[in-house]
């Protein structure tokens, strides 16, 4: 556990850790709400009881924002690790150094995901006059709850799995090289694109159009398609990376890495573009968990939470696409020509 001595790794640590320990508090005062919450009780034990809920649910919403930060400090962690490994030269080289590989980055982008839809509901809670989504709120806690564990876990096993002494392979050799460098080199010019207009001008757009129609006229089934489209947006945007955006972005067909898209040789622009997908996809979740939400009063709060997510996902989703398009035009303004023939 040497490694926890590292600031960025550190840093991670703390913050998931945080994040955990609000969740065991929540998870406590999530089972005495089921048991003894009563909409419309004036008794003392109910009043003393959304006091402790109010309090609760504000440090549970700290908590979940650290574990959303965790995500980013995850990466960080790893990227800046990558200088003192031998022959890691990005985040990627880290990770595969250690016996889970990308498993922190898959538990920790589900546990950023859940605690998006968690704070969505939280927000919409704080705006209906009747207390009538606290009990939802805290139920859905012993969803979000074990997936911030989780992701502490993981990353615990990441941290002390990771050995500074060791020689680390590079993205050249395990990503470039492996199976899936393998299909990126013998697939054709044209399946290549097709990924990248499919997902960054197709989907992208797609999301983004509905959000827009969930900020103009936000519904439950505007929200519904707005969800799924976000979802499928961002898993489409994956092969386009690899495929299509960042061999545009090295101005090499051969080269897939998509953490090294974070260094400043390529203008660092990974970071800019895994936020606005990421983000675009976290306001997806939130409006899916909004849409669903029923109850007295609920309807009218729950359009302008929907107005407002409709709105940022719009402005994340346009500026997703010009992030994942600015690569090609450049590279096409440069050379006249295509990367790919």
């Amino acid at each position: 556990m040497e490694s926890l001595l590292r600031p960025w790794l550190l840093a991670r640590f703390l913050s998931g850790l945080t994040a955990a320990a609000l969740c065991v508090v929540a998870v406590l005062v999530a089972i005495r709400v089921l048991k003894h919450w009563r909409v419309g009780s004036t008794s003392e034990g109910q009043l003393v009881l959304e006091r402790r809920a109010e309090l609760v649910a504000t440090l549970v919403q700290a908590g979940l924002l650290l574990a959303l930060l965790g995500l980013v400090l995850l990466v960080l962690a790893a990227d800046r690790s990558a200088d003192s490994i031998r022959g890691a030269m990005c985040a990627y080289g880290v990770f595969d150094a250690t016996p889970v590989g990308m498993w922190p980055l898959a538990t920790g982008s589900l546990a950023a995901l859940a605690c998006a839809g968690w704070l969505a509901l939280h927000r919409l809670d704080l705006r209906v006059a009747q207390p009538v989504l606290t009990r939802r709120k805290f139920t859905a806690l012993f969803v979000v709850a074990p997936l911030v564990w989780l992701d502490l876990g993981t990353f615990v096993a990441f941290s002390s799995g990771l050995d500074f002494d060791v020689v680390a392979s590079c993205c050249s050799v395990g990503l470039d090289g492996g199976a899936i460098g393998q299909w990126g080199a013998e697939a054709s010019a044209g399946v290549r694109g097709l990924t990248f207009f499919v997902a960054a001008l197709g989907l992208a757009v797609a999301a983004a159009v509905s959000f827009v129609w969930v900020w103009r006229r936000p519904g439950r089934f505007a929200a519904m398609v707005g969800a799924v489209l976000s979802l499928l947006a961002a898993m489409a945007m994956v092969p386009a990376v690899l495929y299509f955006i960042a061999p545009h972005a090295y101005e090499t067909p051969r080269h897939l890495c998509p953490f090294c898209l974070l260094h400043a040789d390529v203008g660092g622009i990974g970071w800019p573009l895994f936020a606005s997908v990421f983000a675009g996809t976290a306001l997806g979740v939130g409006m899916g968990v909004v849409a669903w939400q029923r109850g007295a009063g609920v309807t009218a709060p729950a359009r302008e939470v929907l107005r407002g997510l409709g709105r940022v996902g719009a402005l994340l989703w346009v500026s997703g696409a010009l992030l994942a398009a600015f690569p090609v035009v450049r590279y096409w303004w440069m050379t006249g020509t295509g990367l790919f023939g």
